[in-house]
């Protein structure tokens, strides 16, 4: 990741503050009981030190407070949960993987990203809201390019598509289910597999149901 001056003066720039809501093992003697929730919460409270403010962030533990991660559905820990977009990490983002998280948090304080009005038109016409499941690592640089393009669908499209970045070591029984061999792989609304860097097409085509206007127009 980038050095703390570097990122200073990224997040200083942030246009509006970010609600982050970090779920760990905080025993309540005050004891992360996991390394990979010690390492994200360290992580997330020096980001919010550099944006002098900006950063809104909560700690939560699934052992002191069981109601609140029952009712934002957080049953793993460490998860990271952006709450004014559909996003969340499920898994520290470290490694590779921190870049794409700091950029997101910028994106999230502006709401803009870099897809354009195109991509616009094609999620207005997603019926349904879409799910995107990314399974990553964080030595992999193929994956930190699909996390940033697919939080970024999250962003611009405000309630029509959720994504969830799963990281594959802590939590290899997701791994296991959606038969994981190489990183990144993305889950569409639960069915569709997508491995690699995923085409940005092939992702709205994936949401919506006329894809034959998603292949004429970006065929």
């Amino acid at each position: 990741m980038e050095t703390s001056a570097t990122l200073k003066d990224m997040l200083s720039k942030m246009k509006n503050a970010v609600r982050l809501k970090v779920f760990t093992s905080k025993t309540a003697e005050g004891y992360r009981q996991c390394p990979a929730c010690e390492d994200t919460a360290a992580m997330v409270r020096e980001l919010a030190k550099l944006a002098n403010g900006k950063i809104d962030w909560e700690e939560l533990s699934i052992l002191v407070d069981k109601e609140k991660c029952e009712n934002y559905n957080v049953t793993r820990v460490p998860t990271i949960l952006f709450m004014d977009f559909n996003i969340r990490y499920t898994g520290a983002p470290i490694g590779l993987e921190a870049a794409p998280f700091v950029q997101t948090i910028i994106m999230a304080a502006s709401g803009e990203t870099m897809l354009g009005d195109v991509v616009d038109a094609q999620l207005a016409r997603i019926k349904k809201p879409g799910k995107l499941m990314v399974i990553v690592t964080p030595t992999c640089p193929y994956c930190a390019q699909a996390v940033i393009l697919e939080n970024a669908l999250a962003i611009q499209s405000r309630d029509k598509v959720s994504v969830e970045i799963v990281e594959s070591y802590e939590n290899p029984d997701i791994a296991r289910k959606y038969e994981v061999t190489g990183v990144p792989v993305t889950i569409v609304n639960d069915a569709k597999k997508i491995t690699g860097v995923p085409n940005i097409a092939l992702l709205l085509s994936a949401m919506i149901d006329d894809k034959a206007k998603m292949n004429e127009m970006y065929g």
